[in-house]
């Protein structure tokens, strides 16, 4: 009998320690959380003025983009984040003057237009940068970029009001969605030991000559097209912040604006550059039929990234590679005769395509793409290493 209540105390006392050891590891996770303070939306390097977003936000007051940010954030669940919606007070440290902001970074809107088939494609492209930023200093602590896109068929070219009913609804769906899931599993640091970000888009000469004849000159905002797109494939499918780019402004710095004020946050210099080059398009008639036509439209690239400090020369090179993507579209015969007006957007969705499945194979390995997309045999083994970097930013 007191064999047992031994037996009986030795288990309550494990249990007690059991329970004072959750207990220590619960406490210490929740004061790991870093408190950031919400500052709600603003406008990046768009003018505001020139967008149709501008148009949904009532002017001296919480405008309904506000309002539902606010909502959204206060349902997002983040182990490293504790968000702090009061203003921020004059006696926080330093160290506790996290910032965060929704900016506006792009707003793209394009259609064009098959007449012999009365279709009408408007597309509606976002970017945005969820930024982090210390108030003491205006230095970037992380960026994570997020492009939405839509895409509207209609069978006349949309109104003014109609795409300001679709820019309002991307806003209430498709923003709050991979708004709350970038937050909800991102991992904030006050410091990170590693960035990662893209330092130049490069167009080879086919890439060029076709955007001279397809492209207006006076889109001096091309590049930033295409790095903003990779940036945000890499950042939704890794988990990871990017540096943005700043191919279009002056200085490494970063502009936010509110109705009533702006800041310019610093931007460091990523410790891996990305190299981006559009190397060209192709399109080939695939299968020809009575009524309709068959196209494969693809679109080329090389992706190189690098550790520039790294002290040894030869592992400098993370990765360098060509890749290329392609997709069938159908066409009737009726619109062949316009056929180079509309292009560019298959080789766009093409190109969009190829960003989205080089960013997953740090993820899952995809070898049937893989093998459509690149001839490198050890290609997998790249990717393994590319992962490491990835984690290194993380």
């Amino acid at each position: 009998m007191h064999r047992i209540y031994k037996l009986y105390i030795k288990q309550i006392i494990l249990l007690c320690i059991y329970a004072l050891i959750i207990n220590f590891f619960t406490t210490k996770s929740l004061f790991a959380k870093t408190q950031v303070y919400y500052a709600g939306f603003s406008f990046g390097s768009v003018i505001p003025e020139s967008t149709y977003t501008n148009t949904l936000l009532e002017k001296g007051a919480v405008s309904f983009l506000d309002k539902l940010l606010i909502s959204e954030t206060k349902k997002i669940s983040n182990n490293s984040i504790n968000f702090n919606y009061d203003l921020l007070g004059d006696d926080v440290g330093e160290e506790d003057q996290n910032i965060m902001v929704l900016a506006l970074d792009s707003e793209y809107i394009d259609s064009i237009s098959i007449p012999e088939d009365k279709l009408t494609r408007t597309d509606i492209i976002l970017n945005f940068q969820i930024i982090f930023f210390n108030a003491k200093n205006n230095f970037l602590v992380a960026a994570i970029p997020l492009e939405i896109t839509k895409i509207i068929n209609s069978e006349k070219k949309l109104s003014k009001n109609e795409i300001q009913k679709y820019l309002k609804s991307i806003y209430e769906n498709e923003l709050v969605k991979y708004y709350s899931e970038l937050l909800s599993k991102f991992e904030f640091k006050t410091k990170f030991k590693n960035r990662i970000g893209i330092k130049e888009v490069i167009f080879e000469e086919k890439a060029q000559e076709y955007f001279n004849k397809n492209f207006s000159k006076k889109d001096i905002f091309l590049k930033n097209r295409f790095a903003k797109s990779l940036s945000s494939y890499l950042a939704f499918n890794n988990d990871i912040a990017v540096v943005p780019y700043n191919q279009d402004r002056t200085t490494r710095t970063f502009m936010l604006k509110f109705q009533n004020s702006q800041r310019e946050i610093k931007l460091p210099d990523p410790d891996y550059h990305i190299y981006l080059t559009i190397r060209g398009f192709k399109n080939i008639l695939f299968k020809e039929g009575n009524i309709d036509e068959q196209w494969i439209y693809g679109s080329y690239v090389n992706i190189k990234i690098i550790q520039p400090d790294y002290p040894d020369e030869e592992k400098k090179i993370k990765i360098n590679e060509r890749f290329k993507n392609a997709i069938n579209v159908e066409l009737s015969k009726r619109s062949m005769k316009n056929k180079s007006s509309f292009e560019w957007i298959f080789y766009n969705d093409s190109l969009k395509m190829l960003f989205d499945n080089f960013s997953k194979q740090t993820i899952e390995i995809d070898k049937k793409w893989l093998k459509s997309a690149n001839d490198n045999k050890k290609i997998v083994k790249t990717f393994k290493e590319l992962k490491k970097v990835y984690d290194n930013c993380k």
